[in-house]
């Protein structure tokens, strides 16, 4: 500790000598950059992005009198963009850097300085710089060696956010030649141990924490880089860890994240048919939001919605359920059809506490090839990068390893020819998914009843898993053309080690649900969804 203060006391002479050091830029250094956007004469070129406003404001700026706002972002990827001109040349190697600032919504948010150019007929996106910025705090986004590719076309840079669409403020954007060090905003950013959020962990941070540990306030005025272990509270414990950190005793701090309190999920051991209460499929006082989202996928362009619930917050995580159509419908049946009307359902479900706040997902398989048996090539290749990519999951990033980690987080069902690419969905990309919902409609490899099954237990048996690492959860009407085909399918399932036959999924990771005289529809098929969705996600698979 004595170290640790003498350090203190060199440090203190060193910040009143740097106090009256600029960190602007001079008005005259101005012609030796390639682009200057001050914003004290207005937007300077810049505009909305997808949709998204821009305007000159007066209320903050980094420097000078006045920054840029943009507002009115629909999603992550809107948000300010400004088109190069060729004075900018691809293959060539140049220094970016904007400031960047945000007043409400989370603690910490994650910014991205993105530049976009058309090569090779098509659009193509790169990041120049990212940084998770803390909340009403100025911080720069920079690389001083950013290489414009060879061959790109229709330049732009950009503003936007990982996730969400809250409004933010841009200002003092640079760029000069490769290698050049553009100054900016200093600090800004949640880096542990940074108390002081001027971007350095040093002494200084000591000083401030152990301030804040003797002060009344305690914890109520530390910020979130304070909490070095990740534990929710800034304690005695942090300034030590500071300390050992500053010395060289440790390289890294430890991540003391709380774990979720679980409670055991109350499960029925022969689960009956109930129909969802008749007002379930009016409008709810608390409504989800549904979203219509386009990608370009390894079958084209293709469109698919997107259910998030009633206060969808993107810092929070949530379980994702992809439900596919049958056949002849399309990605609008499930929320747009009378006799669907799911989100309605699924509002209340959540509003009464009848199921956990979830993602729900309705894409398609048209033109998927061999349609409703092929999809699970584009869910693995194309939907659940996309999805995932600008959604809130479990999946730390869309990386094949980040998505095969969050497996037990995600669902897929379908009715019909969507429970035909359920059970292929099984075959296929179990590694992907943990629970499963086929509605109606059984497996369509393997010859015969127990070829069905065979096939099912021998990707089992392909890819690893043990029987509490995949769950099924089937459902059909005993009336409904599709009994005969499911039923010789699942009593062979039955009599296989793979799976075991109960809905206590605390005890078998395998069940049927038959609905007494009910036939091939929607009106129908919707309450098995209010059945099974609930007895989803409570295992972890370990």
């Amino acid at each position: 500790m004595k170290k640790l203060l003498s350090l203190v006391a060199a440090a203190a002479t060193a910040s009143a000598l740097a106090a009256s050091a600029p960190v602007c830029v001079n008005a005259e250094d101005e012609e030796n950059y390639l682009l200057s956007c001050s914003f004290e004469s207005g937007e300077e070129g810049w505009e909305g992005r997808g949709g998204a406003s821009v305007e000159n404001s007066s209320k903050e700026a980094s420097d000078g009198d006045h920054a840029l706002y943009c507002s009115n972002r629909g999603d992550s990827w809107q948000g300010a963009l400004y088109k190069l001109d060729s004075g900018f040349k691809s293959g060539e190697t140049y220094s970016f850097s904007a400031n960047v600032m945000y007043e409400s919504g989370k603690d910490k948010d994650l910014y991205h300085f993105t530049m976009q150019y058309d090569l090779g007929g098509e659009t193509v996106y790169k990041k120049i710089a990212s940084a998770n910025i803390l909340k009403g705090r100025w911080a720069q986004l920079s690389n001083a060696d950013f290489t414009i590719p060879s061959g790109a076309d229709d330049v732009s840079i950009y503003i936007e956010t990982e996730k969400g669409s809250g409004s933010f403020y841009v200002d003092d954007v640079k760029a000069a030649s490769g290698g050049t060090a553009i100054s900016g905003a200093k600090g800004g950013k949640y880096i542990l141990g940074d108390v002081n959020t001027d971007g350095d962990v040093d002494v200084y941070d000591f000083v401030s924490a152990r301030k804040l540990i003797i002060s009344q306030d305690g914890d109520k005025s530390a910020p979130i880089n304070a909490d070095v272990d990740k534990s929710t509270e800034y304690e005695i414990n942090d300034l030590v860890l500071l300390n050992n950190f500053l010395l060289g005793k440790i390289k890294e701090f430890p991540d003391n994240t709380p774990e979720p309190t679980v409670t055991p999920f109350d499960y029925e051991a022969n689960k009956q048919f109930k129909e969802a209460p008749g007002d379930y499929f009016n409008a709810c006082q608390q409504q989800g939001k549904v979203t219509k989202e386009s990608y370009n996928g390894i079958r084209g362009n293709k469109s698919l919605y997107v259910y998030t619930p009633y206060d969808y917050d993107p810092e929070k995580q949530y379980n994702i359920f992809y439900l596919m159509h049958g056949g002849g419908e399309n990605e609008n049946t499930l929320f747009f059809q009378n006799d669907t009307m799911l989100q309605n359902m699924l509002d209340h479900m959540i509003m009464n506490g009848e199921l956990e706040p979830l993602i729900v997902v309705t894409p398609t398989f048209n033109g998927s090839g061999s349609e409703a048996g092929n999809f699970y090539e584009e869910l693995r290749a194309s939907v659940i990068p996309f999805v995932e990519g600008k959604y809130s999951t479990y999946a730390e990033s869309t990386s094949e390893a980040d998505i095969k980690a969050s497996r037990m987080h995600r669902a897929y069902g379908g009715f019909s020819m969507g429970s035909v690419s359920t059970w292929a969905v099984f075959q296929n990309d179990l590694d992907l998914v943990g629970y499963f919902m086929p509605l109606s409609g059984d497996h369509w490899q393997g010859s015969g009843a127990y070829g069905k099954a065979k096939s099912l237990a021998d990707a089992v048996d392909k890819f690893g898993y043990d029987t509490n690492q995949y769950y099924i959860f089937a459902a059909t009407g005993s009336d409904d053309i599709a009994y005969p085909n499911i039923n010789p399918q699942v009593e062979e399932m039955k009599k296989m080690s793979q799976f075991n036959f109960t809905s206590d999924f605390s005890q078998g990771n395998f069940y049927f649900m038959v609905a007494p005289g009910k036939t091939h529809w929607w009106g129908y098929v919707r309450h098995y969804v209010y059945d099974a969705l609930p007895y989803f996600f409570h295992e972890t698979g370990e």
